[in-house]
């Protein structure tokens, strides 16, 4: 693999604020061997000239599931309950293949929206895992597991979990295998006490749904007296845990979430799609809590934009409190690369020497342009449109706006073949 240089940028590296200007990055292997000023050397690499645009590190996805590309647009304009309802018939129906295809269509989407990294909870590892090899993206990945039909199930699944741990953790130095269970609310306390456990042991974080909505809390109150971050809580938590949407917490949640090291993932377009309601961030960054941020999948949200949620997540955070500054431009960007790669445990989410080589070019544009604030022009000025290469563990995978890792005319000429076989 050769090395790369870029050069001429905007150099936004999210270490600790330094922005470099007319900088570059040089890239050798899935590393990044220096950032800053202009290199006075000549060097062997394949040079990018970013032409005045923003180099920025990838996005982390901290929450999706990748196989739900099939469900675009269906189950439209309806709460979680019957929306879930709806999705479950039809998933009865995924198979390995399936989920693979989807997943690979997943794939391309994200990384043309600027993506490096997924955090993805799904019904199969199997079929995820390959299109993510494939595509080269970096992927963290989980077989879901609920044990709603019994033990025999769940041996079934916690088997599946296991025998895809021993076969793609640590692939190619950026496939992940995590322990994950779906929600407290499909999940027995056996269960959740078996997937906390693998966790336990794989030194890795624990991943789950959790307060998502005003009837999963209730339902929690009801069952257990508590609520659902209270319950995980007083299971014996790992080291780390990552909670997806936590729309519903409160004062006491956010304390036990700092102090048994429990990461919110933001899934702010999905929330209002679902009418779940808007995570109290605001509240969750006054107490210390670092959430991440997430698309869910594209049966909850129709894309995996992460540029759009950076967007949402900071302006319904202004609009609920009255307050501009309630969530600022600089820490929405936090959310979506340094808070995401801190919650998931690996060196990305940062332009900085040794981390892995994820990195965004984004073009100079009439309409990123003047660059007064950075931040502000990534957070309320950048789209998916604006990414010109996307480069994930040295290797450019996105180049000019395409993805160059995937045969994305093949998917989208068996896309409705695909989904005849499940609607």
């Amino acid at each position: 693999m050769k090395d790369i240089l870029i050069k001429n940028a905007h150099i936004v590296t999210m270490d600790e604020g330094a922005v470099y200007e007319n900088g570059c990055v040089w890239i050798s292997g899935s590393k990044i061997k220096y950032v800053g000023g202009m290199l006075k050397k000549d060097i062997q690499a394949e040079v990018i000239d970013a032409r005045g645009g923003i180099v920025m590190p990838g996005l982390v996805n901290a929450h999706t599931h990748l196989g739900m590309s099939c469900f675009r647009s269906f189950a439209s304009d309806l709460p979680l309950g019957k929306w879930l309802e709806k999705i479950f018939k039809v998933e009865d129906k995924l198979n390995d293949e399936l989920i693979y295809q989807f997943a690979l269509i997943a794939c391309a989407e994200a990384l043309e929206c600027g993506s490096a990294c997924v955090n993805d909870m799904y019904l199969d590892v199997s079929g995820t895992a390959q299109a993510c090899i494939e595509s080269g993206i970096r992927a963290f990945i989980s077989r879901n597991i609920v044990d709603t039909d019994g033990q025999s199930g769940l041996k079934r699944r916690l088997n599946e979990l296991d025998r895809m741990h021993e076969l793609y953790d640590g692939r190619e130095g950026r496939i992940n295998v995590l322990a994950s269970a779906h929600a407290e609310y499909t999940c027995s306390e056996n269960a959740l006490r078996e997937v906390i456990s693998r966790a336990d042991s794989w030194s890795s974080p624990f991943y789950i749904h959790a307060s998502e909505t005003v009837s999963e809390v209730q339902g929690c109150l009801e069952r257990h007296g508590v609520s659902p971050i209270k319950w995980l809580a007083g299971l014996g938590l790992p080291s780390s845990t990552i909670a997806a949407h936590c729309t519903v917490v409160s004062n006491e949640d956010m304390e036990i979430m700092l102090e048994h090291n429990i990461i919110p993932v933001h899934n702010p377009v999905s929330n209002l799609k679902l009418a779940s309601g808007v995570a109290p961030i605001r509240a969750m960054l006054a107490a210390g809590v670092k959430p991440a941020l997430g698309t869910d999948g594209n049966g909850s949200n129709n894309n995996l934009d992460m540029f759009r949620e950076l967007f949402t997540a900071s302006l319904l955070q202004k609009g609920f409190s009255l307050d501009a500054q309630a969530l600022d431009a600089y820490t929405a960007v936090k959310m979506a690369t340094v808070y995401g790669a801190d919650a998931l445990e690996y060196k990305g989410g940062r332009i900085k020497e040794g981390y892995f080589a994820d990195i965004l070019v984004l073009n100079p544009s009439l309409f990123l342009e003047p660059v007064h604030d950075v931040y502000g022009i990534i957070a309320y000025s950048a789209e998916s449109r604006d990414v010109r290469y996307n480069i994930v563990n040295g290797r450019v995978l996105v180049k000019e706006g395409q993805c160059v890792s995937i045969d994305k005319e093949r998917l989208a000429a068996q896309l409705n073949e695909l989904c005849a076989k499940l609607f």
